[in-house]
């Protein structure tokens, strides 16, 4: 009977340990945000699951760049008893995007996929702004354990009273419970 010696052991522990987590699915967004003649790519995002008030929500942000977790899960830190909501999360990105880490879209979806609340973060502070709801078009396919669909602006460019803007991305990002 052959013996393992103890190197091939820890290889072999090693190489079970590590298989969940090389067959974890990676985040993919692809895309664009434009904001009059700034265009940003979309390679990047997140989403968080959460009950709010209002009932259960996911929070998107799609973006250019990673979120940076570290000061995302400080901006969002909330005390015993607080209630979640969108804005938490929408404005822990939207800081980012103030401090330059990262551009792009976030929004919030309700149970029926219904957009709750969205903005640009394109061009910097004071350059972030919101169209409405009414002006997307947004298919989900799933929402748990992974929002996959796709958000894209009604026409390629909508006329905001002289901002002009358009959104076309799809996505498969893992959502993250937060409780």
């Amino acid at each position: 009977m052959a013996r393992f010696s103890s190197w091939g052991l820890a290889v072999a522990i090693a190489a079970v340990a590590l298989t969940p987590v090389m067959w974890a699915q990676a985040d993919t967004v692809q895309g664009t945000a434009t904001v009059g003649t700034t265009k940003v790519t979309l390679t990047s995002g997140m989403a968080v699951s959460y009950t709010a008030p209002n009932g259960r929500l996911i929070s998107v942000v799609l973006s250019d760049k990673p979120v940076d977790r570290q000061a995302f899960a400080a901006d969002t830190k909330t005390g015993a008893g607080e209630p979640l909501v969108a804005g938490l999360f929408e404005g822990a990105w939207k800081s980012q995007h103030l401090g330059k880490t990262l551009s792009g879209f976030t929004f919030s979806i309700g149970a029926k996929a219904n957009i709750i609340s969205e903005e640009f973060l394109v061009g910097g502070r004071n350059n972030t702004f919101s169209l409405g709801g009414d002006e997307y078009v947004v298919l989900v396919k799933s929402t748990s354990p992974r929002l996959v669909g796709r958000i894209r602006t009604k026409t390629p460019t909508v006329d905001a009273g002289g901002r002009k803007a358009g959104l076309d991305a799809t996505f498969d990002l893992a959502v993250a419970p937060r409780q």
